[in-house]
């Protein structure tokens, strides 16, 4: 698999300060560089030459931003930063956070991208790291042509989760998956569930993800996400 793969996680309303932010962030990029072995270095465009996986820098970038939307606070910041290392040849982080707005539009998300020789074997603890340091309503790792194989069972701007090779859900939504995907999951520690394992029995197919999408998506483990609160 060469293809580059995008791991995303999706939340409702969570407003947060840009310290919380910045320790979110700082989450992620370190649970990155333990996945890698490595450490990378992540640049934003407002603040060419400071690297962002030093936390003052990352809460500079933060703070102006929250600063910048001071006209609607409610919709929270979008930033975006990129970066390139030795088992992944690019990255990119595009986060949209703190928006606390009950809109159905507003939706608080953090995507990452990412190429690399071994990009495969990285899909799964890419997941868990976004998991562990964002605490999303659902998350998958997927791309361009497993979203597009799968745009008839799940129509683009359906609101809820989607399947992908790996996916995330909250305990909540654990807890109300419909019987028979026991040897599909992984539990993790939060009581939230990995469909899809990268261990075992490995990534949903392209087939596997349609046979699930068409009942999961009838299910409320599926449901929209909150518009009233950050989880299901």
């Amino acid at each position: 698999m060469d293809e580059e793969l995008i791991a995303r996680g999706f939340w409702g309303p969570r407003q947060e300060t840009a310290e919380q932010v910045a320790d979110e962030l700082g989450a992620f990029i370190a649970g990155l560089d333990e996945v890698l072995g490595e450490k990378i270095s992540w640049v934003s465009p407002l603040l060419p030459g400071k690297p962002l996986e030093e936390r003052d820098n990352a809460l500079q970038a933060i703070s102006e931003a929250f600063r910048d939307n001071k006209d609607a606070p409610h919709l929270g910041i979008s930033q975006s930063y990129r970066a390139r290392g030795t088992r992944i040849n690019t990255a990119a982080i595009t986060l949209v956070v703190g928006g606390y707005s009950e809109s159905a539009k507003v939706r608080n998300s953090f995507v990452v991208k990412w190429r690399g020789a071994d990009i495969a074997t990285l899909a799964d603890p890419i997941l868990r790291s976004l998991v562990s340091a964002w605490d999303p309503d659902w998350a998958a790792v997927t791309s361009r042509s497993f979203t597009d194989a799968l745009a008839e069972v799940q129509p683009v701007g359906k609101p809820g989760p989607k399947l992908g090779y790996l996916n995330y859900l909250s305990e909540a939504r654990a807890q109300a998956l419909p019987g028979g995907l026991d040897k599909h999951l992984t539990k993790l520690d939060n009581g939230g569930v990995v469909i899809g394992s990268g261990e075992g029995d490995g990534f949903l197919s392209v087939d596997k993800a349609t046979e699930f999408a068409k009942v999961l998506r009838l299910s409320a483990a599926f449901s929209p996400t909150p518009t009233t609160r950050s989880k299901f």
